[in-house]
């Protein structure tokens, strides 16, 4: 008798562990990774892309996705089951950049192409191609506004990105950015010439002067990313930009010399 009663609780208890182990599987099969937002990307096939300012927002309720690829901006639709993802076809805008941004923009295209996994770690995106991580990204703060000032030539390289927390210039093509925490007074000066400019417009304004099509003067350009939309001047002369922009431009210049 007990030597029966003992076999039966041993039947009940495998029995019960593998109940427990198969509701595990299916929860784990049916719990799609959430991933609804603005995404910063940081890396592109392990290289540092932070200050190209590329973008991807997932709409997870429409299945939609959308970003800025280093020139134009991308949009289409995509599939995910749990961290399974398939994203095409895309459409892009049509806009002519310059040959180091139009590299990027391939580069970020080809990786959506080929990405299948979704990993979520904390505030970081990583999207994979099967075991291989192709893109990370960092989860983006509601309405984030970022401003972006580069020049360009063959004697000449200077990029400053402004945010509300930090400033970052960067002087040399292959030096690392130096940053500073952007003050308060800066920020709002900054937000309140940005008040001025219909953003819309800013691709289509047209540049004053074009000694940078003969003389080699620097390559001017404006970037502003806000309410997780990304807006992109037309190419002007260093220090000579649009009149819509020109205090906007001149402040960005302002808080850059003054960071060392």
């Amino acid at each position: 008798m007990k030597l029966t009663l003992i076999l039966l609780a041993l039947i009940t208890m495998n029995t019960c562990g593998n109940t427990s182990k198969t509701i595990t599987n299916q929860s784990n099969n049916n719990n799609t990774t959430e991933i609804n937002g603005l995404y910063r990307i940081k890396t592109l096939y392990n290289i540092d892309v932070s200050r190209n300012n590329l973008s991807i927002n997932f709409d997870t309720q429409e299945q939609k996705l959308s970003g800025f690829s280093g020139c134009n901006r991308f949009f289409g639709k995509y599939t995910l089951e749990a961290n399974t993802i398939k994203v095409g076809p895309l459409a892009s805008t049509k806009m002519l950049c310059r040959e180091t941004a139009n590299t990027i923009e391939s580069k970020m295209h080809d990786a959506l192409s080929k990405i299948n996994k979704v990993i979520i770690d904390g505030e970081l995106l990583k999207l994979a191609k099967d075991d291989t991580i192709i893109i990370t990204a960092i989860r983006s703060q509601e309405n984030e506004t970022v401003f972006n000032y580069s020049a360009l030539s063959r004697g000449k390289f200077e990029d400053i990105t402004i945010s509300k927390s930090t400033i970052s210039v960067k002087k040399d093509r292959n030096s690392k950015p130096i940053k500073k925490t952007c003050s308060k007074s800066d920020w709002q000066r900054l937000i309140s010439l940005l008040k001025d400019i219909q953003l819309d417009s800013l691709p289509k304004l047209k540049a004053p002067t074009e000694a940078r099509f003969h003389d080699g003067a620097a390559i001017g350009k404006l970037k502003i990313n806000y309410n997780n939309v990304s807006y992109e001047s037309s190419s002007f002369d260093h220090g000579q930009p649009p009149k819509a922009i020109k205090a906007l431009v001149k402040e960005i210049l302002s808080i850059g010399q003054n960071i060392e």
